[in-house]
């Protein structure tokens, strides 16, 4: 078995991973989402027979409040075990024992007073890539992993920014969101996927979003991507060493990055994958995420007989569930059940 469950989070990320036996399966967790998230992580830990409550890894991919807060909260529990946890904490952005913004200051207490296996994989320095190529990581029972994202560069910008965040009231985020209720968010009408599509593609340009772990898992030849928020100039970077003299890079899920930003989602990106599910993570809350553009290019450009998966559904999402547009672009639309909006599983 090889899967990946998209868990309530609002709008952010929380990924459960299963792979290996199905009676007995090796786990990872890729971020806790929000603070509410963490409920509904413990109510499933504790769910667990004892002996699976040990997950080979978590991956904290930055530092923003939708990715970092549930694992705050999840770590105060101390029956749950991670053999590694990778996090960027502010000391391997400058190589110096200094601390910033706020939240990631107290996972990197909540890490060193638990005395937490912390990025061991890379002997407690920063999870970066090398200065040539790629890092792949193989983990217990046959799954590998393959760092795509932050680079050196990309978590060094970060710093300044660490430091400015703390002067705000709580908020992690390059910029201090608006909160935004959900319902009567945007009347679309219709969509002109071909001009949204082809639009001027601006790149997301956020230092907290830039120091992103992302990676791809491979199990039993089963390849999927997980892109957290990363910039598109370093994954298309990445995938092109992956891919090597292929025409693609084949892909049987693609997370994708910042939860549908039109700043994260590019052309060139998407013509670089061959990939038939795409994992949409997010409720729209704060920033209206998925964006029509970034859903546009992926109708247009993601390749024919594709099926979007997204955890929540809701006037963002249901537009992309429109006969018209699933015929014309050749895609499928996946949702939660209504009782369990927010969490999606995708077996691969």
């Amino acid at each position: 078995m090889f899967e990946i469950e998209m868990l309530p989070a609002r709008e952010g990320d929380c990924l459960w991973i299963r792979y290996g036996d199905a009676k007995k399966p090796k786990q990872l967790l890729i971020d806790g989402g929000r603070k509410a998230t963490a409920k509904e992580l413990l109510t499933r830990f504790k769910a667990l027979p004892a002996g699976q409550r040990t997950f080979e890894l978590l991956i904290v991919s930055h530092i923003d409040r939708d990715h970092i807060e549930g694992v705050l909260e999840l770590l105060k529990d101390k029956t749950v075990k991670f053999k590694d946890i990778w996090f960027n904490a502010y000391f391997h952005l400058l190589n110096v024992e200094k601390f910033g913004a706020a939240q990631g200051e107290a996972l990197s207490d909540a890490l060193i007073d638990g005395n937490l296996p912390w990025n061991v994989k890379f002997k407690g320095k920063a999870v970066c890539l090398p200065a040539k190529g790629l890092k792949r990581i193989p983990l217990d029972g046959g799954m590998s992993l393959t760092l795509l994202s932050p680079d050196r560069d990309k978590l060094k910008k970060l710093a300044p920014k660490w430091l400015k965040e703390c002067e705000d009231a709580g908020l992690i985020a390059c910029v201090k969101p608006v909160r935004r209720e959900l319902p009567g968010i945007e009347s679309f009408g219709g969509i002109d996927i071909e001009t949204l599509a082809k639009g001027v593609f601006e790149s997301d340009a956020a230092e907290p979003n830039g120091s992103s772990i992302a990676v791809l898992l491979e199990y039993k030849k089963k390849k999927a991507l997980l892109a957290a928020d990363a910039h598109p100039d370093r994954l298309v970077a990445s995938i092109k060493t992956l891919k090597k003299n292929a025409k693609r890079l084949k892909l049987d899920a693609f997370k994708i990055a910042h939860h549908g930003s039109e700043g994260n989602v590019s052309k060139e990106l998407l013509e670089l994958v061959d990939c038939r599910r795409y994992l949409i993570s997010t409720n729209g809350s704060y920033f209206k995420h998925p964006k029509a553009a970034a859903m546009a290019r992926i109708v247009k450009f993601g390749g024919e007989n594709s099926t979007l998966y997204f955890n929540y559904k809701n006037d963002l999402t249901k537009i992309w569930n429109s006969d018209t547009y699933k015929n014309r672009y050749k895609y499928a639309v996946v949702f939660p059940e209504k009782k369990k909006n927010g969490s999606l599983l995708v077996a691969l």
